[in-house]
């Protein structure tokens, strides 16, 4: 499964491998939100009773809300959420008694580690898990994303401490043979016009009972692991509008609202920005990510905006700048950094991500006078193995409060074993947005999208009305800090604050809008509000105000989902710092929130709402008769540590007799070459046999050969490698990286003997059809400047043979073209025919048009 198996310890203090004999994943997605249940069956072949651990991975921040261990076929235990510690403390006792004992725990938000105490010899137990997640906007309008992950990657850095709980840290060695079966169920509002797989293949059910609106999704053969994470992306009609729904939940008797949508705004004027471009150089994004980044960050050079400023910064185990601060876009700097990123490699080593972060948030705070006004936007490019994710939020969110919000980070996932615990949590901190690619798949597109929104002023001036104004009360009645304050004193342990409250919101910080990126935000409503018929967006944009009253679904959902999806939002909010208690005691000129109130709202919603989270675990206990009970053999927590930190899993633990070693290998750093190099002091090697005062790699390495099972990427990526295309048909994106690459840094297209053979690769710049073809105005009698006729064509050549599928990676550098043709016009217009600079830009275009449209139709 998903997982790096079930591992246990005998007398000689060697780990062991149980048998995983079967493990099955339903997922059902309906619209934007996918539940997933998974079943894993273990059966202890030995001959003695055991105490056993497992890690999975789940996506980031998915809300895990149900737990159940069912033994031998006929008794079911389901978990129950206790207070992390406390749960741990009665796993102990529990395993100590000789009872049956699951324990459910969570290292990081999107790693859950299960231990398994006392399972006797011969027995057979099915651990069942199932959560609810959130499902990404992708790139293109109308579709959802849909992740399962298969891998626990190696992280660099150490892990924190456990906290009272049973974790083991790190990885675990992976499991023999079993029987994988997938399946997912496609149920969305509108009809479903496209289900496709960038990860693996899959066989697809569409129009499922005769209605459009159902699909059934399988992996296309039968396999025994799965190597990389599984991706899903489904398109159905109508997926972005502006939606509401209402849910209620009869065993808490309370309302929760969920407002969705993916706004697509109106142009909206670029403002002079620095950005800075961090890109992961470890060793970790060796071969297609490394590949993938250097391809869009040289698209990105191409795309800036001339009055921007720009830096890019490469980071490891050291990081390194191309400018010590930021530089003006000029067609110097333009050209040194195209070099730069040509030379780019995954050398680096490890991943040390906060040092390279603190520099460059302090750098860009302290830039030149001249650019000190100008709002930095940041962007991410990692494949995030990291471990000290909490540093890193806070060291963002610091740096937001200093810049006054004149600050954003954006963070893009590279790879098919990617953590999407950092990448979320880089983005939201800093007020960005994150995205996500793997290797099969090309970051252009994406990544364009986020530089068109760094560009522009972020519309956050707007506020959402959850309830009707009749059943709000008065200013005077609401809750103030002072009363807050009061009432902390007064807390018991089982209480809950937002009883107090009318109704509470989460996240509480409403998200920037987008455009083109999905938004999501719940409403809690206490049980004397009566639910409203509408939600209410208003916002300050610059035709002026908005005013958008949204209709709630008119079918009141019954059940749970949106309201765990709301609690696990609401718990994330107190894990960093921006729930509306800490917003409260903000007001209150009081910026520190006792971790002890924090731990207890965490603990009052993972009890509240079923789920597991930091401070809240699962415990299923099989109480058995004195006669069942038998003596367990319990290893010493340190003992089992020290024996699996050595392994590393680096992907799913499906392949017969599997034999892994970890191999730590040293960097060879870069060169100084452009700008400076930073080093930074190694955290990750002290808990390993080596010396830490050196930077390291480390990498699971397999013994076994995973390529068959994956031939069909490679040998799709070997095709695409080998043809020769056409560039009258624009049907690759090879053909629109190289003719960008024609294109001046200002927008200009330059008449040179490269830009004519790219039309006519008979001829020469003199010779050439597209040469003669100049057109003239026939009242003057003049030819137009050649550089208006080359820059007319490439917008035209962009327009009509690009655009059908590339336009989103190719709409900036066809703006800037448009732009620079414009102001050429107004310098040179004795060539153009028109009574204006406008008629001019329009006569020399539908010249270029019909030159164009002429040459594709005579291939």
């Amino acid at each position: 499964m998903f997982i790096c198996g079930l591992t246990y310890i005998l007398d000689n203090n060697e780990p062991k491998l149980l048998a995983l004999e079967n493990v099955s994943v339903e997922a059902n997605i309906v619209d934007m939100i996918s539940e997933v249940k998974i079943c894993q069956t273990y059966k202890n072949t030995t001959s003695k009773t055991i105490e056993a651990l497992y890690k999975f991975p789940i996506y980031e921040n998915s809300a895990i809300y149900e737990f159940e261990a069912e033994i031998d076929g006929d008794k079911k235990i389901k978990g129950i959420v206790h207070e992390a510690k406390e749960a741990a403390q009665k796993y102990e006792e529990a395993v100590a008694s000789g009872h049956g004992a699951y324990l459910l725990e969570e290292q990081l938000s999107d790693i859950f580690q299960c231990s398994v105490g006392n399972l006797t010899p011969q027995q057979t137990v099915v651990i069942k898990i199932t959560y609810v997640s959130e499902l990404k906007h992708d790139s293109e309008s109308e579709r959802i994303r849909f992740v399962l992950p298969t891998t626990i990657a190696p992280r660099y850095g150490n892990p924190q401490s456990n906290d009272g709980k049973v974790l083991v840290p790190g990885n675990v060695p992976l499991v023999p043979n079993a029987t994988l079966k997938v399946e997912v169920t496609c149920r969305m509002t509108s009809m479903i016009t496209s289900i496709e797989s960038s990860s693996h293949l899959i066989t697809t059910e569409l129009n499922i009972g005769g209605d459009n609106k159902v699909a059934k999704i399988q992996l296309a053969e039968d396999v025994s692991y799965l190597k990389k994470d599984f991706v899903l992306v489904a398109k159905s009609k109508d997926l972005d509008k502006l939606r509401a729904f209402l849910e209620y939940n009869p065993r808490t008797e309370t309302n929760c609202m969920m407002l969705t949508m993916v706004p697509y705004l109106a142009s909206i004027k670029s403002t002079p920005t620095e950005l800075i471009f961090i890109i992961d150089r470890s060793g970790s994004m060796d071969g297609d990510p490394i590949k993938k980044a250097k391809e869009a960050l040289e698209l990105i050079l191409r795309s800036l905006p001339e009055d921007c400023v720009f830096n890019v910064v490469s980071f490891g185990s050291e990081f390194t700048s191309l400018f010590p601060e930021s530089k003006p876009y000029t067609e110097e700097t333009f050209k040194t950094a195209l070099d730069h990123v040509k030379s780019m490699d995954a050398s680096y080593g490890g991943t040390e991500i906060f040092s390279v972060l603190e520099w460059v948030l302090q750098t860009s705070q302290d830039k030149k006078k001249e650019y000190i006004d100008f709002p930095t936007a940041a962007f991410v490019l990692t494949d995030g193995q990291v471990y000290n994710v909490d540093q890193i939020v806070e060291l963002i969110s610091n740096s937001l409060s200093k810049r006054n919000d004149q600050l954003r980070l954006f963070s893009l996932g590279i790879g098919d074993s990617v953590s999407h615990n950092l990448v979320e949590s880089i983005s939201r901190a800093g007020k960005g947005y994150a995205q996500f690619v793997t290797t099969q798949e090309r970051m252009d597109k994406k990544i364009i999208g986020m530089l068109k929104n760094a560009v522009k002023p972020p519309i956050k001036d707007y506020k959402i009305t959850w309830i009707d104004e009749k059943s709000s009360t008065d200013n005077d009645d609401k809750p103030t800090a002072s009363s807050f304050l009061n009432f902390f004193k007064k807390l018991s342990s089982d209480a809950a604050i937002t009883s107090t409250l009318k109704y509470c919101s989460t996240p509480h910080k409403i998200p920037i809008l987008y455009s083109g990126v999905r938004f999501i935000i719940y409403c809690f409503l206490s049980k004397e509000v009566s639910p409203p018929k509408h939600i209410i967006l208003e916002a300050i944009c610059e035709d002026g105000p908005i005013r958008l009253e949204v209709p709630i679904d008119p079918v009141t959902l019954q059940g749970s989902k949106i309201h765990t999806l709301g609690a696990r939002k609401m718990i994330q909010d107190f894990e960093e710092g921006s729930s509306y208690l800490h917003q409260i005691m903000k007001i209150n000129e009081d910026n520190n929130l006792d971790q002890g109130i924090v731990r207890e709202q965490i603990v009052d919603l993972g009890k509240r709402f079923s789920l597991a989270s930091k401070y809240t675990s699962f415990l299923a206990i099989d109480e058995r008769e004195n006669l069942q009970i038998s003596e367990a053999k319990i290893t010493p927590k340190p003992e089992v540590q020290t024996l699996l930190y050595s392994y590393s899993a680096s992907s799913i633990p499906m392949q017969q007799s599997v034999m892994h070693s970890v191999t730590f290998s040293r960097p060879t750093l870069p060169k100084s070459g452009f700008g400076a190099t930073y080093n930074v002091p190694s955290v990750a090697a002290e808990s390993f046999d080596c010396d830490a005062a050196e930077p390291f790699y480390c990498s699971a390495v397999e013994s076994f050969d995973y390529a068959a099972a994956e031939s069909f990427d490679s040998d799709r990526l070997d095709d695409e490698n080998e043809k020769s295309f056409d560039v009258k048909r624009g049907e690759n994106i090879e053909i629109l990286f190289n003719f960008l690459r024609l294109q001046s840094y200002d927008g200009k297209f330059l008449a040179s003997e490269e830009f004519y053979k790219y039309f006519d690769d008979s001829g020469d710049k003199v010779n050439s059809n597209l040469k003669k073809s100049i057109p003239q105005a026939e009242e003057e009698n003049k030819l137009i400047k050649e550089e208006i006729w080359t820059t007319s064509i490439a917008i035209k050549y962009l327009e009509i043979v690009l655009f059908p599928k590339f336009k989103e990676e190719s709409e900036i550098c066809f703006e800037k073209a448009t732009k620079v043709l414009k102001k050429l016009v107004m310098e040179n217009e004795d060539g153009c025919k028109g009574n204006n600079s406008e008629e001019k830009v329009k006569w020399v275009l539908e010249k270029a048009g019909e030159w164009i449209t002429k040459w594709v139709n005579e291939g």
